[in-house]
């Protein structure tokens, strides 16, 4: 699972990067506590799936965006 929560939280970095958002911006739209959002990015916490749909909201994607393709079967 640790490989699946450091390939999520690339996807959801990946997708901060597109948007140009930063943390800030996410902790604001998601209500997800900034510690948690940090831990989550490191992957040192995995993602919550009902966190990864306020990201996705928050970024204007859609919560399989930020999968793995693995995960999404591609």
């Amino acid at each position: 699972m640790e490989q699946l929560d450091k390939l999520v939280a690339d996807g959801v970095r990946r997708a901060l990067a597109e948007t140009g958002l930063d943390v800030k911006d996410l902790v604001r739209g998601t209500s997800i506590p900034p510690s948690v959002l940090r831990q989550q990015l490191a992957a040192e916490t995995p993602f919550l799936l009902s966190d990864l749909v306020r990201i996705a909201a928050a970024l204007g994607r859609r919560t399989i965006d930020l999968l793995p393709d693995l995960v999404r079967g591609q």
